[in-house]
Protein backbone atom coordinates (compact mmCIF):
# COMPACT_ATOMS: atom_id res chain seq x y z
CA UNK A 1 0.00 0.00 0.00
CA UNK A 2 1.32 3.22 -1.04
CA UNK A 3 2.19 5.55 2.24
CA UNK A 4 -0.31 8.33 1.30
CA UNK A 5 -2.69 5.26 1.86
CA UNK A 6 -1.90 4.22 4.93
CA UNK A 7 -2.24 8.15 6.04
CA UNK A 8 -5.88 8.20 5.11
CA UNK A 9 -6.73 4.53 6.29
CA UNK A 10 -9.66 5.02 8.97
CA UNK A 11 -9.41 9.19 8.89
CA UNK A 12 -12.84 11.43 8.44
CA UNK A 13 -12.11 13.28 5.70
CA UNK A 14 -14.74 15.61 4.05
CA UNK A 15 -14.05 16.77 0.15
CA UNK A 16 -16.12 19.91 -1.10
CA UNK A 17 -16.81 19.59 -4.70
CA UNK A 18 -16.97 15.68 -4.54
CA UNK A 19 -19.51 15.56 -7.40
CA UNK A 20 -17.35 17.72 -9.57
CA UNK A 21 -14.76 16.14 -12.08
CA UNK A 22 -11.74 16.79 -9.61
CA UNK A 23 -13.39 15.84 -6.80
CA UNK A 24 -14.44 12.83 -7.80
CA UNK A 25 -11.18 11.68 -8.39
CA UNK A 26 -10.21 12.63 -4.68
CA UNK A 27 -12.72 11.14 -3.72
CA UNK A 28 -12.06 7.65 -5.15
CA UNK A 29 -8.47 8.00 -4.35
CA UNK A 30 -9.46 8.53 -0.54
CA UNK A 31 -12.24 5.58 -0.59
CA UNK A 32 -9.42 3.31 -1.83
CA UNK A 33 -7.53 4.42 0.51
CA UNK A 34 -9.56 3.39 3.26
CA UNK A 35 -10.79 6.45 4.38
CA UNK A 36 -14.16 7.29 5.65
CA UNK A 37 -15.25 10.05 3.44
CA UNK A 38 -18.14 12.58 3.43
CA UNK A 39 -18.78 14.89 0.24
CA UNK A 40 -20.52 18.28 0.31
CA UNK A 41 -21.48 19.49 -3.66
CA UNK A 42 -24.36 20.45 -5.69
CA UNK A 43 -26.03 18.03 -7.63
CA UNK A 44 -24.12 16.20 -10.06
CA UNK A 45 -24.38 17.16 -13.86
CA UNK A 46 -26.07 15.12 -15.93
CA UNK A 47 -23.32 12.47 -17.70
CA UNK A 48 -20.64 13.50 -15.30
CA UNK A 49 -18.37 11.02 -14.14
CA UNK A 50 -19.98 11.10 -10.42
CA UNK A 51 -23.07 10.25 -11.96
CA UNK A 52 -21.97 8.04 -14.30
CA UNK A 53 -19.93 6.15 -11.78
CA UNK A 54 -23.18 5.85 -9.73
CA UNK A 55 -21.44 7.16 -6.20
CA UNK A 56 -17.59 6.66 -5.17
CA UNK A 57 -17.99 4.47 -1.98
CA UNK A 58 -17.86 7.98 -0.15
CA UNK A 59 -19.45 7.36 3.40
CA UNK A 60 -22.02 10.19 2.69
CA UNK A 61 -22.73 12.23 0.34
CA UNK A 62 -24.84 15.92 1.33
CA UNK A 63 -26.61 18.16 -1.24
CA UNK A 64 -25.62 21.36 -0.21
CA UNK A 65 -25.31 24.96 -1.72
CA UNK A 66 -22.03 26.58 -0.18
CA UNK A 67 -23.54 29.82 -0.91
CA UNK A 68 -25.79 29.18 1.80
CA UNK A 69 -23.98 30.36 4.95
CA UNK A 70 -26.86 29.30 7.41
CA UNK A 71 -27.34 25.72 5.63
CA UNK A 72 -23.19 25.41 5.99
CA UNK A 73 -23.47 26.65 9.53
CA UNK A 74 -26.14 24.20 10.27
CA UNK A 75 -24.26 21.35 8.06
CA UNK A 76 -20.83 22.11 10.02
CA UNK A 77 -22.30 22.41 13.71
CA UNK A 78 -22.30 18.36 13.97
CA UNK A 79 -19.38 17.80 12.35
CA UNK A 80 -16.21 16.14 13.26
CA UNK A 81 -13.50 15.28 10.50
CA UNK A 82 -9.47 14.35 10.46
CA UNK A 83 -9.14 16.95 7.42
CA UNK A 84 -10.63 18.50 4.88
CA UNK A 85 -10.18 19.09 1.41
CA UNK A 86 -12.42 21.88 -0.35
CA UNK A 87 -12.68 21.86 -3.87
CA UNK A 88 -16.34 23.04 -4.22
CA UNK A 89 -16.26 25.95 -7.07
CA UNK A 90 -17.27 27.24 -10.31
CA UNK A 91 -14.42 26.37 -12.39
CA UNK A 92 -14.96 27.49 -16.02
CA UNK A 93 -13.18 30.69 -16.84
CA UNK A 94 -15.71 31.12 -20.05
CA UNK A 95 -18.81 30.60 -17.47
CA UNK A 96 -17.37 33.88 -15.68
CA UNK A 97 -18.07 35.73 -18.21
CA UNK A 98 -21.70 34.58 -18.57
CA UNK A 99 -22.39 34.12 -14.51
CA UNK A 100 -19.54 37.00 -13.01
CA UNK A 101 -21.62 37.34 -9.54
CA UNK A 102 -22.22 33.87 -9.33
CA UNK A 103 -18.63 32.78 -9.95
CA UNK A 104 -17.96 35.36 -6.92
CA UNK A 105 -20.43 34.16 -4.99
CA UNK A 106 -19.62 30.54 -5.27
CA UNK A 107 -15.90 30.81 -5.27
CA UNK A 108 -15.70 33.66 -2.31
CA UNK A 109 -18.57 33.72 -0.61
CA UNK A 110 -19.04 29.87 -0.15
CA UNK A 111 -14.99 29.76 0.69
CA UNK A 112 -15.59 32.07 3.30
CA UNK A 113 -18.69 30.27 4.36
CA UNK A 114 -16.85 26.49 4.32
CA UNK A 115 -14.24 28.10 6.41
CA UNK A 116 -15.86 30.42 8.88
CA UNK A 117 -17.95 27.14 9.78
CA UNK A 118 -15.19 24.80 10.09
CA UNK A 119 -13.54 27.37 12.43
CA UNK A 120 -16.60 28.67 14.41
CA UNK A 121 -17.72 24.77 14.92
CA UNK A 122 -14.01 23.16 15.17
CA UNK A 123 -15.04 21.08 12.59
CA UNK A 124 -11.78 20.18 11.63
CA UNK A 125 -7.81 20.68 12.38
CA UNK A 126 -7.50 21.69 8.90
CA UNK A 127 -8.29 22.52 5.71
CA UNK A 128 -6.53 22.66 2.35
CA UNK A 129 -8.38 25.18 -0.52
CA UNK A 130 -7.83 24.04 -4.04
CA UNK A 131 -7.36 27.46 -6.31
CA UNK A 132 -6.02 27.83 -9.48
CA UNK A 133 -2.86 29.07 -11.24
CA UNK A 134 -5.07 31.75 -12.64
CA UNK A 135 -4.96 33.78 -9.31
CA UNK A 136 -1.16 34.91 -10.34
CA UNK A 137 -1.51 38.79 -12.38
CA UNK A 138 -0.77 37.18 -15.71
CA UNK A 139 2.42 39.01 -17.33
CA UNK A 140 2.79 36.73 -19.77
CA UNK A 141 6.53 35.72 -18.90
CA UNK A 142 8.36 32.91 -19.61
CA UNK A 143 8.97 31.66 -16.21
CA UNK A 144 6.64 29.77 -13.79
CA UNK A 145 5.02 31.66 -11.47
CA UNK A 146 6.43 31.42 -7.91
CA UNK A 147 3.74 31.52 -4.57
CA UNK A 148 5.71 34.85 -3.73
CA UNK A 149 4.38 36.38 -7.21
CA UNK A 150 1.56 38.87 -7.31
CA UNK A 151 -1.88 37.85 -7.04
CA UNK A 152 -4.42 39.09 -9.60
CA UNK A 153 -6.58 38.51 -12.28
CA UNK A 154 -8.51 40.02 -15.36
CA UNK A 155 -11.53 37.66 -15.70
CA UNK A 156 -14.88 37.22 -13.14
CA UNK A 157 -12.91 33.74 -12.60
CA UNK A 158 -9.82 34.58 -12.31
CA UNK A 159 -10.32 37.73 -10.13
CA UNK A 160 -12.61 35.28 -7.93
CA UNK A 161 -10.11 32.91 -7.60
CA UNK A 162 -7.92 36.02 -6.51
CA UNK A 163 -10.03 37.35 -4.17
CA UNK A 164 -10.28 33.23 -2.65
CA UNK A 165 -6.79 33.65 -2.09
CA UNK A 166 -7.36 36.49 0.26
CA UNK A 167 -10.13 34.67 2.17
CA UNK A 168 -8.09 32.02 2.68
CA UNK A 169 -5.43 34.20 4.71
CA UNK A 170 -8.18 36.20 6.10
CA UNK A 171 -8.91 33.63 7.68
CA UNK A 172 -5.77 31.77 8.36
CA UNK A 173 -5.03 34.73 10.49
CA UNK A 174 -8.17 34.30 12.35
CA UNK A 175 -7.71 30.67 12.86
CA UNK A 176 -3.64 31.35 14.07
CA UNK A 177 -5.15 33.64 17.01
CA UNK A 178 -7.70 30.60 17.98
CA UNK A 179 -4.96 28.07 17.47
CA UNK A 180 -7.48 25.25 16.42
CA UNK A 181 -7.10 25.10 12.51
CA UNK A 182 -4.29 25.26 9.98
CA UNK A 183 -5.70 26.81 6.61
CA UNK A 184 -3.14 26.16 3.60
CA UNK A 185 -4.26 26.72 -0.45
CA UNK A 186 -2.69 24.52 -3.51
CA UNK A 187 -2.80 26.19 -6.90
CA UNK A 188 -2.54 24.14 -9.85
CA UNK A 189 -3.87 24.56 -13.63
CA UNK A 190 -5.49 22.72 -16.61
CA UNK A 191 -5.68 19.18 -15.75
CA UNK A 192 -6.99 16.39 -17.81
CA UNK A 193 -8.35 13.08 -16.96
CA UNK A 194 -10.92 10.60 -17.81
CA UNK A 195 -14.85 11.38 -17.38
CA UNK A 196 -14.16 14.74 -17.81
CA UNK A 197 -17.12 16.19 -19.86
CA UNK A 198 -16.83 20.04 -19.25
CA UNK A 199 -17.72 22.02 -22.27
CA UNK A 200 -15.05 24.26 -23.96
CA UNK A 201 -12.14 22.49 -22.40
CA UNK A 202 -10.17 21.23 -25.26
CA UNK A 203 -9.53 17.87 -24.58
CA UNK A 204 -13.47 16.96 -23.86
CA UNK A 205 -13.94 18.51 -26.78
CA UNK A 206 -11.59 16.29 -28.86
CA UNK A 207 -12.84 13.34 -27.32
CA UNK A 208 -16.55 14.08 -28.10
CA UNK A 209 -15.66 15.34 -31.95
CA UNK A 210 -13.73 11.90 -31.50
CA UNK A 211 -16.76 9.95 -30.27
CA UNK A 212 -19.49 11.65 -33.18
CA UNK A 213 -16.85 11.72 -35.95
CA UNK A 214 -16.96 15.10 -36.55
CA UNK A 215 -14.28 17.88 -36.47
CA UNK A 216 -13.34 19.99 -33.37
CA UNK A 217 -13.34 23.50 -33.43
CA UNK A 218 -10.13 25.09 -31.02
CA UNK A 219 -9.32 28.63 -30.13
CA UNK A 220 -5.69 29.88 -29.52
CA UNK A 221 -3.56 27.13 -31.01
CA UNK A 222 -0.75 29.06 -29.86
CA UNK A 223 -1.76 29.42 -26.23
CA UNK A 224 0.27 27.62 -23.80
CA UNK A 225 -1.52 25.65 -21.03
CA UNK A 226 -0.25 24.17 -18.25
CA UNK A 227 -1.80 20.77 -19.08
CA UNK A 228 -1.11 17.74 -16.43
CA UNK A 229 -3.36 14.87 -15.83
CA UNK A 230 -5.51 14.89 -12.94
CA UNK A 231 -3.99 12.40 -10.56
CA UNK A 232 -0.98 14.46 -10.10
CA UNK A 233 -1.96 17.76 -8.48
CA UNK A 234 -4.24 15.65 -6.34
CA UNK A 235 -1.37 14.02 -4.93
CA UNK A 236 0.29 17.07 -4.22
CA UNK A 237 -3.09 17.85 -2.18
CA UNK A 238 -2.94 14.36 -0.45
CA UNK A 239 0.80 15.16 0.60
CA UNK A 240 -0.31 18.43 2.28
CA UNK A 241 -2.85 17.00 3.91
CA UNK A 242 0.00 14.06 4.83
CA UNK A 243 1.71 17.10 6.28
CA UNK A 244 -1.39 18.97 8.13
CA UNK A 245 -2.02 15.55 9.35
CA UNK A 246 1.31 14.91 11.35
CA UNK A 247 1.78 18.92 12.37
CA UNK A 248 4.87 18.93 10.18
CA UNK A 249 5.47 22.71 9.12
CA UNK A 250 4.43 23.40 5.36
CA UNK A 251 4.30 26.32 2.99
CA UNK A 252 0.56 28.43 3.77
CA UNK A 253 0.60 28.15 -0.35
CA UNK A 254 1.93 25.40 -3.08
CA UNK A 255 1.91 24.94 -7.20
CA UNK A 256 1.72 21.91 -8.50
CA UNK A 257 2.15 22.21 -12.22
CA UNK A 258 3.31 20.53 -15.02
CA UNK A 259 6.71 19.41 -16.06
CA UNK A 260 9.04 22.27 -17.75
CA UNK A 261 10.11 20.52 -20.69
CA UNK A 262 6.18 18.94 -21.43
CA UNK A 263 4.96 22.50 -22.43
CA UNK A 264 2.74 21.89 -25.40
CA UNK A 265 0.67 24.66 -27.52
CA UNK A 266 -3.31 24.47 -28.01
CA UNK A 267 -2.83 23.00 -31.46
CA UNK A 268 0.35 20.74 -30.75
CA UNK A 269 -2.28 19.24 -27.78
CA UNK A 270 -4.75 18.47 -30.82
CA UNK A 271 -2.53 17.23 -32.81
CA UNK A 272 -1.39 14.73 -30.44
CA UNK A 273 -4.48 13.44 -29.78
CA UNK A 274 -5.74 13.27 -33.23
CA UNK A 275 -2.82 10.70 -34.03
CA UNK A 276 -3.17 8.67 -30.82
CA UNK A 277 -7.10 8.40 -31.75
CA UNK A 278 -7.62 5.95 -34.67
CA UNK A 279 -10.21 7.77 -37.14
CA UNK A 280 -9.82 11.01 -35.79
CA UNK A 281 -11.87 13.54 -38.18
CA UNK A 282 -8.97 16.07 -36.86
CA UNK A 283 -9.91 19.70 -35.89
CA UNK A 284 -9.96 23.76 -37.46
CA UNK A 285 -8.71 26.29 -36.16
CA UNK A 286 -11.52 29.68 -35.12
CA UNK A 287 -10.19 32.88 -35.28
CA UNK A 288 -13.35 34.72 -34.11
CA UNK A 289 -12.45 38.36 -33.48
CA UNK A 290 -15.49 38.94 -30.73
CA UNK A 291 -14.07 35.69 -28.67
CA UNK A 292 -13.67 36.69 -25.10
CA UNK A 293 -9.85 37.22 -24.20
CA UNK A 294 -7.70 34.34 -22.70
CA UNK A 295 -4.36 33.48 -21.60
CA UNK A 296 -1.67 33.47 -24.36
CA UNK A 297 0.87 32.17 -21.62
CA UNK A 298 0.60 30.20 -18.07
CA UNK A 299 2.85 28.05 -16.51
CA UNK A 300 3.63 27.84 -12.37
CA UNK A 301 6.88 26.99 -11.24
CA UNK A 302 6.79 23.55 -8.36
CA UNK A 303 9.97 23.87 -7.07
CA UNK A 304 8.57 24.64 -3.74
CA UNK A 305 6.14 21.90 -4.31
CA UNK A 306 9.29 19.58 -5.00
CA UNK A 307 11.57 20.87 -2.07
CA UNK A 308 8.69 20.71 1.14
CA UNK A 309 7.34 17.96 -0.63
CA UNK A 310 9.27 15.87 -2.83
CA UNK A 311 6.07 16.66 -4.90
CA UNK A 312 6.58 15.84 -8.96
CA UNK A 313 4.98 14.79 -11.70
CA UNK A 314 4.93 11.53 -12.69
CA UNK A 315 3.15 11.88 -16.16
CA UNK A 316 4.06 14.75 -18.52
CA UNK A 317 2.04 16.07 -20.90
CA UNK A 318 1.61 13.28 -23.56
CA UNK A 319 1.38 10.68 -21.19
CA UNK A 320 -1.49 12.15 -19.69
CA UNK A 321 -3.46 12.73 -22.86
CA UNK A 322 -2.47 8.74 -23.56
CA UNK A 323 -4.02 7.85 -20.16
CA UNK A 324 -7.18 10.27 -20.64
CA UNK A 325 -8.23 8.70 -23.85
CA UNK A 326 -6.74 4.80 -23.33
CA UNK A 327 -9.41 5.78 -20.17
CA UNK A 328 -11.84 6.80 -22.78
CA UNK A 329 -11.71 3.68 -24.93
CA UNK A 330 -11.47 1.05 -22.06
CA UNK A 331 -14.12 2.34 -20.12
CA UNK A 332 -16.53 1.13 -23.48
CA UNK A 333 -15.52 -2.76 -22.31
CA UNK A 334 -15.29 -1.84 -18.42
CA UNK A 335 -16.82 0.57 -16.08
CA UNK A 336 -16.14 4.06 -15.41
CA UNK A 337 -15.48 3.19 -11.80
CA UNK A 338 -13.15 0.18 -12.52
CA UNK A 339 -11.33 1.92 -15.00
CA UNK A 340 -10.43 4.86 -12.76
CA UNK A 341 -9.71 2.15 -9.85
CA UNK A 342 -7.25 0.82 -12.71
CA UNK A 343 -5.38 4.11 -13.42
CA UNK A 344 -4.88 5.26 -9.61
CA UNK A 345 -3.69 1.99 -8.51
CA UNK A 346 -1.22 2.10 -11.86
CA UNK A 347 -0.28 5.81 -10.42
CA UNK A 348 0.57 5.20 -6.95
CA UNK A 349 2.73 2.01 -8.06
CA UNK A 350 5.15 4.45 -10.63
CA UNK A 351 8.36 5.79 -9.34
CA UNK A 352 8.89 9.83 -9.35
Amino acid sequence: MHDLFHTFQDKRILVTGHTGFKGSWLTRILTNAGAEVSGLALKAEPNSLYEVCGGLGEKESTILDIRNRELVDEYFSNKNFDGIFHLAAQPLVLRSYKEPVETFDTNVMGTAHVLNGTLQFEASPWVVVVTTDKVYENVEKLQGYVEDDALGGKDPYSASKSATEMVVKAWRNLAFADGTLKINSARAGNVIGGGDTAENRLLPDLIRGFMQNKKTTIRNPDSVRPWQHVLDPLSGYLMMGQKLMANAPIPPSLNFGPSEDTKLTVKEMAEYACDLWSGSAGFEVINDPNALAETGLLWLSSMLANNELGWVNKLDARAAIRWTLDWHRNVKNSSALEEMDRQIAAYFKMNP
